[in-house]
């Protein structure tokens, strides 16, 4: 089985199980804490797990719409990683980072949680809309879709990925990996 196979099985159990993919409702039901603090970083999120308790915690800096993202990446650690975040945890400098494999299956997992299949094959059957117009109705940055784009390749669509994503997609601020007002 493929890491993206496990990743998205690992997906389907836990949203079968609580019946959503909003990474809120699911980190509560996980008793996973969710803390929003103002790092006075460039950290936008982190997570860690001690003493059995399970934290996401999220820079206050960081835009809206990127924090939903953000907790379903942390989730994605603590669902894959929680072994390694125990001894150290995961600070996320640059969300898409395509370096570190945990990293990278992180953002599988947030792509696989926060975007339907069946939805992405629905808009982009849509002549109409390009990849960037199919990113903005699900309020995403394209990264993100392209790791979507990745899972339904890997799920025998006939679909290709842009592989577009690297390690530097928001080093340069927080927030910056779309335009929040045209969402």
């Amino acid at each position: 089985m493929s890491p993206i196979d496990h990743i998205s099985k690992a997906v389907g159990k836990l949203t079968k199980k609580y019946q959503t993919r909003d990474p809120y409702e699911l980190c509560d039901a996980l008793d996973i804490r969710i803390r929003l603090m103002d790092l006075e970083t460039d950290i936008k999120a982190y997570y860690f797990c001690q003493s059995r308790i399970r934290t996401i915690v999220l820079n206050s800096r960081v835009l809206e719409p990127i924090r939903n993202i953000l907790v379903a990446h942390e989730l994605g650690h603590d669902r894959l990683h929680k072994k390694i975040a125990m001894l150290k945890g995961f600070q996320e400098l640059e969300l898409f980072n395509m370096v570190l494999p945990t990293e990278f299956e992180a953002n599988i997992f947030a792509a696989e949680l926060l975007i339907k299949d069946e939805e992405v094959i629905e808009l982009l059957n849509d002549s109409e809309k390009s990849f960037f117009d199919v990113a903005r109705e699900f309020g995403v940055p394209a990264p993100l879709l392209d790791f979507k784009f990745r899972i339904l390749k890997n799920k025998g669509y006939r679909i290709e990925p842009l592989y577009m994503t690297n390690g530097d997609f928001l080093k340069d601020g927080i927030g910056e990996c779309f335009e929040v007002e045209s969402y």
